[in-house]
């Protein structure tokens, strides 16, 4: 890589980093800004008025919320597209983009597709075959073309053959032309074959929709679609946490804080990724709840602490 396109790839990959930081910062930021008004005693005053803690932290969960929300928008937007643009730039994908190769398909009926290469562009393919498959995963027929393109559901294969298993043996009848009708969409095959990092959510549970109506593994598909919602969702919970904890160390100073936050962050990072995400990933939790667990364990603990916490 040349000087210029390092540069840029780090520059593409702040994004992917602004998520991973973003809920220890909201802790840290909301231990800071609640810690700094008890050293100068103001939560003293607002309580010395009859203003309750809960009045105090609306305002802090409410913002942490809202931060929560553009992180996730942010997420499947701005980092899915720096990480596509960052994967181009190191030559990962060497195809362009709305193009694929060696795409290997299985569709919701009984068949099978094989194309060497596909363009979305210009709806174009090279090299397709179709296999029709009976119920005990054996090929029954096939059909190749050297080329083809597409129109709605409506694929035109030219120069190919059509083979059709019969009474033991293969039937093979060629043809030039030769329309066949295909409900799966071509832009499902594209985006399959991609790095699921650089698709949307939108793109992504399409996919998984898809996969599930054809009897595909999805559980590696489902960890990281929850995963995209759930690490910004920790924005939150790491706001309900860290409110009640300036009452018990505010008045200790930043360092506190700032070593209260790592703590925090290390277990939070090593539950929610390094144990309950790779069981679902394993297949030994449910994806959903491997990757929501972490969160509701520490909102517990920070709502558990924000009821305790002397009003």
């Amino acid at each position: 890589m040349s000087l210029l396109s390092s540069l840029k790839s780090l520059l593409l990959q702040v994004p992917g980093y602004i998520i991973q930081i973003a809920p220890p910062s909201m802790l840290f930021a909301t231990f800071f800004s609640l810690g700094r008004m008890a050293q100068n005693n103001e939560i003293t005053a607002m309580k010395a008025c009859g203003i309750s803690l809960y009045r105090v932290f609306i305002p802090v969960f409410l913002t942490s919320l809202l931060i929560t929300f553009l992180m996730i928008a942010f997420n499947d937007q701005v980092v899915t597209w720096a990480t596509g643009k960052d994967i181009d730039i190191k030559g990962l994908n060497p195809q362009t983009p709305g193009t694929a190769s060696k795409v290997v398909f299985i569709s919701s009926g009984s068949h099978v597709f094989y194309i060497d290469y596909i363009s979305l562009h210009d709806r174009s393919m090279n090299n397709v075959t179709i296999y029709e498959m009976n119920e005990d995963n054996s090929v029954k027929s096939d059909v190749f073309a050297k080329e083809a393109s597409w129109s709605g559901e409506v694929w035109s294969l030219k120069n190919g053959v059509t083979r059709i298993f019969s009474e033991g043996r293969w039937i093979e009848t060629s043809f030039k032309h030769k329309d066949v009708v295909v409900s799966e969409n071509p832009e499902i095959m594209v985006k399959g074959s991609q790095s699921q990092q650089r698709m949307t959510l939108f793109e992504l549970s399409k996919l998984i929709g898809y996969k599930k109506k054809t009897g595909q593994v999805i559980r590696k598909d489902l960890v990281s679609f929850h995963s995209r919602i759930s690490f910004p969702f920790a924005c939150f919970v790491m706001a309900v946490l860290g409110a009640p904890l300036f009452v018990m160390f505010g008045k200790s100073g930043m360092a506190v804080g700032f070593l209260l936050t790592m703590f925090i962050t290390f277990i939070y990072w090593g539950i929610a990724i390094a144990i309950f995400e790779a069981l679902g990933n394993n297949g030994k939790l449910p994806p959903m709840l491997s990757c929501w667990t972490a969160n509701l364990i520490f909102m517990a603990i920070g709502a558990a602490f924000v009821y305790k916490v002397k009003k």
